[in-house]
């Protein structure tokens, strides 16, 4: 097929419109009431919970200054509220969440755990306490949406103790067409009574259920602890708009927390004591207390015969161990991987099992403390969120008492546009405050824009997108490792016309580039995408990137404007295409950006050069209406400084499985002369047509 001349090409899948530039404004981040929640559980000596402490006996500090209680509470069982107390007996404020999560275990680990797991849901619980599964094996499983029954939680315990990865997928799949069902159309919850048992409160715990679930799937490829760190945060942050105290039991043989993580593993600790999570570590592989620290003595040991190595030295260069011998030492300190689970457990308010081969009976005392515990609030009056970790202390008067609470929390505000917990992590505290700059600063360059997907219900699904050149990122040179090194921090707030945002997309990413790859990383961008959905009117994508390694910061505006939803065909936003990568594994059938087995990446640049084999390469998607029996039908317009250049009918193919058309029009740009060209596709189907443009400019090097 011949368009004037240039080639038309179908290749298949991808989008991208840079919006225009909006003047820049101040820009503002609510938040709610800060008041801080404790839950906190008190025993005697021989374990025994003590239930009649008054707030008189109670001494809260936050941050080392004494704090004034707004409420106290015995919560027990359906819960009895204390004389006095500020919190209404709702429904959704007396249910009990327990989520019962599995890493991937050992065959002696997964007997232990079925055991243990099993024998907590079949006791004895309060009506109002309900029960999860979750796994984690390279990405967060559903194996059990909350529930009372407990047939039902035993089959999913099995399940996830089983060793039959493979048949994780299939119940996952079935838990969340049953959650999405429970959402449009909402059933009473069955074996649970009353109002716990009430379609609104079923409808409500689905949406939790689904909120949990809600992680990045680029961590799923990452180290395994990195897959454990943020499926538990996914899981903690889903819960976080949940009133009253909600557990994890956490099934695992151990946590290893390299330094690189150690920011995210203080950040899941910080997120489940603002929402009022508590999480239990169940270490299943036993009495093993020698096997605990052989790792570390063994690391220790490396690093001190280097160092001794550099000590008597007379001649020579320092090895590249004794280079490291810090490091080597620091890392060795972190191979008890009970720690971590220790920590974890105690500084969100729950304690660790372990060292046994029966857990049942601390298992129990978990039991105890979902049912039976204190709830203190107070508000520590923060007047500056500077992400600073801020220490919690709760001193009981009478003597002999051992007092479980959660240690501490960073200055984070909580944002009332985001229902998944704290509004920002520490490092994006600048980001925001970029934002909120007048004018915003320009340090950094980027692009960012939003795509125009297909109509779903009364909303269109728009990909946010920020392209960042990694020519303007430092990176810093690292002898030892002969890499450089850098890391890019993003954010971006969707806001509508009052002003308010409607969603938030943020992303961290640590660069270690080989010295071999140096040159080629420069050349290249880093891309951050996500989804939002959004009713039709006019919006702005408030974006701004951060440099780490020189601390600089770049901000901006685009404008978003979501059209009326018509009837009859649609057609995604016209976009530029970078590359096409083939063979992608794992590919999501969801992901907008596919193309028989690849994935289309697309660009905000908007710029071809007509360098000898350069092709300029457009993408869209179209979306035929099924009750319409015509076949769709397109055409596209190239248009050189407001005059129709070329135009050509393009064969559109059928459409896939989800029932869409992707198509790529590519043509040589070698022999095309330097200009602003737009490019116009028209989609018909029976009496309904759409269309979208885009702007390219074409330059020589």
């Amino acid at each position: 097929m011949k368009l004037n001349r240039f080639h038309l090409l179908p290749v298949l899948c991808s989008l991208a419109l840079p919006g225009q530039q909006a003047p820049p404004s101040p820009e503002t981040i609510k938040v709610t009431a800060e008041e801080v929640v404790l839950d906190v559980v008190v025993r005697d000596k021989k374990g025994k919970p003590i239930k009649d402490l008054t707030p008189e006996e109670i001494t809260v500090t936050d941050n080392g200054s004494k704090q004034k209680i707004i409420s106290f509470r015995l919560v027990e069982g359906k819960e009895a509220i204390a004389k006095g107390s500020t919190v209404p007996l709702d429904p959704l404020h007396q249910l009990r969440l327990v989520t019962l999560v599995f890493e991937r275990l050992g065959v002696e680990s997964r007997r232990v755990a079925r055991q243990a797991a099993i024998d907590l849901v079949k006791g004895e619980q309060a009506q109002n306490v309900f029960y999860a599964v979750v796994a984690i094996d390279q990405r967060l499983w559903p194996l059990q949406d909350f529930t009372r029954d407990k047939e039902s939680l035993r089959k999913a315990i099995e399940l996830a103790t089983s060793g039959q990865y493979s048949q994780y997928s299939v119940d996952a799949d079935s838990v969340k067409a049953r959650l999405q069902s429970q959402i449009t159309n909402p059933q009473p919850i069955p074996g649970a009574g009353g109002d716990f048992g009430s379609a609104a409160t079923g409808e409500r715990l689905a949406q939790i259920m689904i909120s949990m679930l809600s992680m990045d799937a680029s961590f799923s490829l990452q180290e395994a602890t990195r897959m454990s760190i943020f499926g538990l945060s996914s899981l903690v942050k889903g819960q976080f708009t949940l009133p009253g105290r909600k557990t994890l039991l956490y099934f695992s043989e151990g946590m290893w927390v390299p330094t690189n993580l150690d920011v995210p593993f203080r950040n899941l600790i910080s997120t489940a004591n603002r929402g009022n999570v508590s999480i239990y570590s169940v270490d299943t592989r036993g009495v093993m207390t020698w096997g605990q620290n052989s790792g570390v003595a063994a690391g220790v040991r490396d690093a001190a015969n280097e160092t001794a190595k550099d000590v008597t030295r007379l001649e020579g260069a320092v090895t590249v161990g004794a280079v490291k011998a810090s490091e080597t030492a620091e890392n060795a300190m972190r191979n008890n991987v009970q720690v971590p689970l220790r920590n974890l457990a105690e500084d969100t308010g729950g304690f660790l099992i372990g060292e046994s081969n029966d857990l049942r009976m601390p298992l129990r005392h978990v039991n105890e403390e979902i049912n039976s515990y204190y709830e203190i609030t107070y508000n520590p009056g923060i007047e500056r969120f500077d992400g600073a970790f801020r220490k919690t202390e709760v001193d009981v008067a009478r003597k002999d008492l051992v007092v479980h609470h959660r240690t501490g929390y960073f200055a984070l505000p909580v944002s009332t546009y985001t229902a998944k917990g704290p509004s920002v992590l520490p490092y994006e505290l600048p980001l925001l405050n970029a934002l909120n700059a007048n004018p915003m600063p320009k340090d950094v360059e980027f692009r960012t824009g939003a795509l125009r997907l297909q109509p779903e219900g009364d909303k269109v699904k728009q990909t946010v997108m920020i392209e960042v050149p990694l020519s303007g990122i430092t990176l810093t040179d690292d002898a030892a490792l002969k890499a450089s090194k850098g890391r890019v921090s993003v954010v971006a707030l969707v806001k509508d016309e009052k002003g308010e945002v409607v969603g938030k997309l943020t992303r961290d990413l640590n660069l270690n580039v080989p010295a071999a790859m140096l040159a080629q990383t420069k050349q290249s961008n880093f891309t951050y995408k996500d989804q939002v959905n959004l009713p039709p009117g006019h919006y702005t994508v408030n974006a701004a990137v951060l440099d780490h390694e020189s601390g600089k910061i770049g901000a901006k505006k685009v404008s978003l404007i979501v059209p009326p939803i018509q009837s009859g065909v649609h057609i995604s936003s016209l976009s530029l295409v970078r590359s096409y990568q083939q063979g992608v594994k794992d590919l999501d059938p969801n992901e907008p950006f596919q193309f028989q087995g690849g994935r289309v990446n697309p660009t905000l640049s908007g710029t071809v050069y007509n360098a000898k084999g350069s092709q300029l390469s457009l993408f869209f998607v179209a979306y035929p209406d099924k009750s319409i029996a015509d076949k769709p039908v397109a055409k596209v317009e190239f248009l050189l400084d407001g005059q129709v250049l070329a135009q050509n009918d393009l064969p559109l193919p059928a459409a896939d499985a989800q029932g869409r058309i992707p198509y790529v029009i590519s043509i040589p740009a070698e022999s095309m002369p330097p200009g602003n060209y737009e490019v116009h596709v028209t989609v018909k189907q029976g009496p309904s047509s759409a269309d979208d443009r885009t702007k390219v400019t074409v330059a020589t090097l």
